[in-house]
């Protein structure tokens, strides 16, 4: 498994697809799967930019990682994890040899640039009060996660993803060796 970290709007599914179809493996988008899987009250929290529960989020990735055998194969996840309860949890099956953390790839994106990106693509969720919420996240959650999973022996690869799709990708296969 390779996992997509960053702020909201620094590429993480543009860049997880890319990297995705070079590998020839599944894509899984955490927010996609949950839009796809939501009643009326959690629609309500995805549009006000606020985390889906945990319970919800593990329950979805579970079944989607035992749909595509995830202890045998390669794919690239992105959207989670958003808690520490969710890293754990994914530190644990990886331990626990219910898949593989092979990397994770933090997009680096000043906050003004991802903010630009997110209004440009015109989602239902992509509203200033949601955009806040998400980049507040990001600072209180995300990057005490991407020091917990350092912590826990995983080489995180920061890349600029201020720059063009292909670069980016180019210096993401760089680190990954590929």
């Amino acid at each position: 498994m390779i996992v997509f970290m960053g702020v909201a709007g620094s590429g993480k599914s543009t860049l997880g697809q890319l990297l995705a179809a070079h590998l020839h493996c599944p894509w899984i988008s955490t927010g996609n799967l949950l839009r796809q899987k939501m009643d009326s009250a959690t629609q309500g929290q995805m549009l006000k930019g606020e985390i889906i529960s945990d319970e919800l989020t593990l329950g979805v990735l579970d079944e989607e990682f035992r749909r595509i055998d995830a202890s045998q194969n390669q794919f690239v996840l992105d959207g989670s994890p958003r808690t520490m309860r969710q890293a754990e949890w994914l530190v644990n099956k990886a331990k626990g040899g219910e898949l593989k953390i092979s990397a994770v790839i933090h997009l680096k994106t000043a906050k003004e640039i991802a903010k630009q990106r997110l209004l440009a693509r015109k989602r239902p969720d992509d509203h200033e009060s949601a955009i806040s919420e998400r980049f507040r996240e990001y600072d209180e959650n995300i990057l005490p996660i991407i020091k917990y999973l350092e912590s826990e022996g995983y080489k995180i690869h920061h890349i600029n993803s201020e720059r063009k799709p292909e670069v980016i990708e180019a210096d993401i296969e760089k680190a990954l060796g590929i």
